[in-house]
């Protein structure tokens, strides 16, 4: 029985005859070689018949994969210019270090929660305080005992207390990069805070 294409596909080539099952068993060796080559036939016929489309379909893929490839572009020029810019503010001191910033060289709302407090290293590159699981806190200690810092204000209350970013025995400050699981222990003067 021949394939039947639907209104609005494209035609089809036409298979052989479907042979009923009960059938096969009586067919000699030479009846069997030519109903496969029939039917190798007509495969080759649909993939010939499929390949325009295989071409559209490749060619369509190419022009999605250069839009990607110039959106990354795009997000690493913007990354680039971000960093720079950081960096920038750092060296002119309009982007106090945190050490700076704790001591009151910034004007940062005191509720302002440390997960809104724009923060980058030195050399750029975005940071979120805290672990990138639990982000939005600073441990602060006085050598024996320790506090989180959910807040600015709770942060500077601490630090004008005497108290230091860090644990008992690891001084510094626990971040994590930016949409990452990164994290590490840094000083409070290699972190910079933009103040809006």
């Amino acid at each position: 029985m021949a394939a039947t294409a639907g209104a609005a596909d494209p035609e089809l080539p036409a298979l052989p005859e479907e042979i009923d099952p009960e059938r096969l068993h009586g067919l000699s060796e030479a009846e069997l070689d030519a109903a496969a080559a029939a039917l190798q036939a007509a495969a080759r016929a649909t993939t010939a018949a499929m390949a325009p489309y295989e071409r559209h379909l490749g060619e369509a893929r190419s022009r999605l994969a250069q839009i990607a490839t110039e959106r990354r572009r795009r997000e690493r020029a913007a990354q680039v210019a971000q960093r720079a810019g950081v960096r920038e503010g750092a060296k002119s001191g309009q982007m106090p270090t945190l050490a700076a910033a704790l001591a009151g060289d910034a004007t940062i709302d005191g509720d302002t929660p440390l997960t809104a407090v724009h923060a980058f290293l030195g050399t750029g590159g975005e940071i979120g305080f805290g672990f990138a699981t639990r982000p939005g806190t600073i441990a602060f200690s006085d050598g024996r005992q320790q506090a989180q810092a959910r807040t600015w204000g709770e942060a500077r209350e601490l630090h004008a207390r005497g108290w230091d970013p860090g644990t008992p025995g690891i001084p510094g400050v626990r971040i994590h990069l930016a949409g990452t699981r990164v994290e590490r222990v840094v000083g409070p003067e290699d972190v910079v805070v933009r103040v809006d």
